[in-house]
């Protein structure tokens, strides 16, 4: 199942798989639930939703609180999800003298960082940052959570 921009999917099949593809400055956010073999993952866009903007799960502050509480709801224990975050690469180019660089995979990083710290979260693993874009993938049966950097071979997260 892939998971688009600004999207949230959940799965709890055998055979269930969530991906991303092609992340460059966006932050994909997994969460699996051990015993119940449940699993969610949240394509993060943006850092936040500003005031007057229709709140959406492309954004931080929107996403990853609402993944967390819809694993709830599906019976998911939040002190047992297994998270990883892939993603938040330098995808623009440096900025000229004088303009500041406008760092949304950094802040993307943070953003998503700073709400899993307000729900008492911590993610188990991370592949962040660099320069290149990644896809990344979680077996909803295993929790196995892959990575390809573009270019390199797969990692296991």
């Amino acid at each position: 199942m892939v998971v688009g921009l600004g999207e949230l999917k959940y799965a709890d099949q055998p055979g269930e798989e969530l991906t991303c593809l092609g992340l460059g400055s966006c932050v994909a956010v997994s969460a699996w639930d051990r015993i119940n073999k449940q699993g969610a993952m949240a394509h993060v866009v943006l850092p936040e939703c500003n005031p007057g903007r229709e709140p959406s799960p492309k954004f931080a502050d929107i996403a990853v609180p609402e993944l967390i509480e819809n694993l709830k709801k599906m019976g998911a224990v939040p002190s047992r999800l297994e998270i990883k975050l892939v993603g938040g690469a330098h995808m623009t180019p440096a900025s000229a003298p004088g303009i500041p660089a406008m760092r949304i995979g950094d802040r993307n990083i943070e953003a998503v960082k700073a709400q899993l710290k307000k729900l008492g979260l911590r993610a188990k693993a991370e592949n962040l940052g660099g320069n290149n874009g990644r896809t990344v993938r979680l077996d909803v049966e295993s929790g196995r959570v892959t990575v390809v950097i573009a270019g390199t071979e797969l990692t296991n997260l």
